[in-house]
């Protein structure tokens, strides 16, 4: 046998050797499938396997209830906005505020304590025979709580009709139609509430301003009052007038008087006795002229002077403006808080439900089949791209 012969049987058995030494071990190609078939079942099936065991046979049923409800005005005669001359439907924007405060209302703590005081939502979201996923732990705090409420519960809202859907789910379906309709008892409330604090404000003002010129007319009535009292007088203007008109016939009488004691001292002697009675009729009507003028002020040659029956008279005259004034004040006020009454009726608000709660005849929740198909889908996509990260950096390493 040749060298060459010999050097080619060696390699035969060399490469005999090899292939007998790895023929019990597995290919890194084989390794490699084995990884990604395990990581597929841990990963991937085993995950899905105890997601559809949960909610085949462990999932506690949930009832759920519905209601459904607007705010609305009973404002008369409002215009159309630029996309009510649109669409035709006149602006709800008076009512949407309100309809946000509803919604923030629904996810409150306050209507929550609200529902717990009176259906025991603590005890029956605890309940031992809801499963634990689904339970609530009764030890937990009210914010906790509040957080495990806007779970069970989905609310939508409709900004251009103002439509409010609320549903809220339980594990028997009388206490969620209990919850849903507490819940619609409960928002009626609040609604009447906002639009009796929104009347009283509207007319809050209006009613200060009566009662200001309310305050002020009784004043002015109360200085008139007083001012009789001391006075002894009714109306001294209508006392000055009198004054004046028998003033003035007084010297209409002493005239005539004058006149005729004129006519007889031409035809009689002075100690006539005619003329002596005349003269006396003449000397007493001045007297009493005299003492008018000084009650009224003047003096026998006409000069203004200061005198108490002018001071009364102005005083009076001064009161009298101010009650008249004030009567006016009076009057304006009032129709102004009738105007702001009228006003604040037709801007009162008020609950409009069209869908009201019913109890539900079978469970609507949880959604099994959807919820398993979801979670293969999530698992699935989580393990793929799981996957081809760690292949990518594993391929970048070597």
């Amino acid at each position: 046998m040749t060298e060459v012969e010999k050097s080619i049987a060696n390699s035969d058995k060399n490469a005999h050797a090899v292939v007998m030494d790895t023929a019990g071990l597995p290919s890194p190609q084989q390794k490699r499938r084995r990884r990604l078939l395990w990581s597929f079942i841990l990963c991937f099936l085993a995950p899905l396997l105890l997601v559809a065991l949960y909610y085949a046979s462990i999932a506690t049923d949930r009832y759920a209830s519905s209601a459904g409800f607007s705010i609305r005005g009973i404002e008369s005669g409002s215009g159309l906005d630029g996309l009510g001359a649109l669409t035709g439907l006149a602006s709800a924007g008076s009512t949407t505020a309100d309809s946000y405060i509803v919604l923030q209302y629904l996810e409150s703590r306050a209507l929550i304590e609200a529902i717990d005081a009176k259906l025991d939502l603590r005890g029956v979201y605890s309940d031992p025979q809801i499963d634990w996923i689904s339970r609530f732990n009764a030890d937990d705090p009210i914010e906790d709580f509040v957080d495990y409420w806007l779970s069970r519960m989905d609310t939508q809202f409709d900004p251009s009709s103002g439509i409010i859907e609320v549903s809220v789910q339980s594990f028997s379906a009388e206490h969620a139609f209990q919850i849903a309709s507490l819940v619609l008892e409960l928002t009626q409330n609040l609604v009447n509430e906002l639009s009796a604090n929104a009347r009283q404000d509207a007319l809050k003002f209006a009613r200060l301003e009566v009662d200001i010129q309310e305050k002020r007319l009784r004043e002015a009535l109360n200085d008139i009052r007083e001012f009789r009292m001391v006075e002894q007088s009714v109306d001294p203007s209508a006392t000055a007038s009198l004054d004046i008109e028998l003033l003035s016939s007084l010297e209409a009488r002493l005239i005539d008087i004058n006149a005729r004691i004129t006519a007889q001292r031409a035809t009689l002697d002075e100690d006539a006795p005619s003329l002596v009675a005349l003269r006396r009729q003449a000397k007493a009507l001045k007297a009493q002229i005299i003492k008018r003028r000084d009650e009224i002020g003047k003096q026998l040659d006409g000069n203004a002077a200061s005198s108490t029956v002018t001071e009364r008279l102005t005083r009076f005259e001064s009161l009298n403006v101010e009650r008249r004034f004030a009567e006016e004040a009076y009057a304006s006020a009032l129709t102004s808080l009738e105007q702001a009454r009228r006003d604040a009726d037709r801007q009162q608000r008020y609950l409009a439900i069209h869908l009201r709660p019913q109890i539900a005849e079978k469970a609507e929740y949880p959604k099994r089949l959807r919820n398993v198909l979801l979670a293969a889908f999530i698992l699935f996509a989580a393990w793929g791209i799981g996957t081809l990260l760690t292949y990518s950096v594993r391929d970048h390493l070597t």
